[in-house]
């Protein structure tokens, strides 16, 4: 009886160590459909703010061993700006006439971008290999960036293991780094952290969920503090991925 309940020790401590290195890649199948939640809190002290919440579908139209492609479309968005001492709304759900003056504007700004289908290729490692917005719409630059997206590393991963990615956006370098803490049913959790600099300088700091199976970061949430022409400008970010 103890040689049989070493053995199960045994086999249940190589069972457990199996499990605590996964390799992380995307794995969309052709075909899934996907809806991405963002909620956003941008915050320029006594200049105002903007807070935003928006979904976007998005649907695998194809993929290979190297590289998937996606498409991907604002479904629904709504914002509260403060500026100059002048507050504006929109929610995408309403009819102009339900609108004042402000939402009407901002609504005529929004809708082509609602219209608008953004054309997505990533490698298995979720590196952006291209993306176009069709028809061109000004000011989509802001809703296209994949804002859900980790840069996975070549190896497997464990607790405790970490890699950084760097990338440019509107003239600022974002150095990110991240790190395992913990792989349990299924779910990859994993620190964020970083810094800004270039047109901007400030920190990141924020965590993620990932599944993986799919490699699909499930959840995430993110603060970036930002010092930018004589402003401080905080923006938090929580995102959603469910499989529709």
């Amino acid at each position: 009886m103890k040689k049989i309940f070493i053995a199960f020790v045994v086999l249940t401590s190589l069972s457990i160590t199996a499990q605590e290195s996964v390799l992380l890649r995307l794995n969309y199948a052709k075909g899934d459909s996907y809806l991405l939640s963002l909620e956003s809190k941008q915050s320029l002290g006594v200049q105002g703010g903007t807070d935003m919440k928006m979904n976007m579908g998005m649907i695998v139209s194809e993929e290979s061993p190297e590289d998937i492609k996606l498409e991907s479309q604002i479904t629904s968005i709504a914002m509260d700006v403060m500026q100059g001492g002048m507050s504006m709304s929109y929610d995408s759900s309403k009819k102009a006439e339900e609108l004042d003056n402000m939402g009407q504007m901002m609504k005529a700004q929004i809708d082509p971008m609602m219209k608008a289908v953004i054309y997505t290729t990533l490698d298995r490692m979720g590196n952006m290999i291209d993306m176009k917005v069709e028809p061109v719409v000004p000011g989509m630059d802001q809703f296209s960036g994949n804002s859900n997206s980790i840069n996975y590393p070549k190896e497997k991963v464990s607790v405790g293991s970490s890699w950084t990615s760097e990338n440019e956006q509107q003239g600022m370098k974002m150095t990110t780094t991240y790190k395992v803490l913990s792989i349990a049913d299924g779910v990859v959790a994993i620190d964020v952290s970083g810094t800004v600099s270039g047109a901007g300088t400030g920190s990141i700091k924020g965590k993620t969920m990932v599944d993986v199976n799919s490699g699909v970061p499930t959840s995430s949430s993110q603060e970036v503090t930002l010092s930018a022409q004589g402003m401080d400008i905080i923006i938090t970010t929580k995102t959603s991925m469910k499989k529709i």
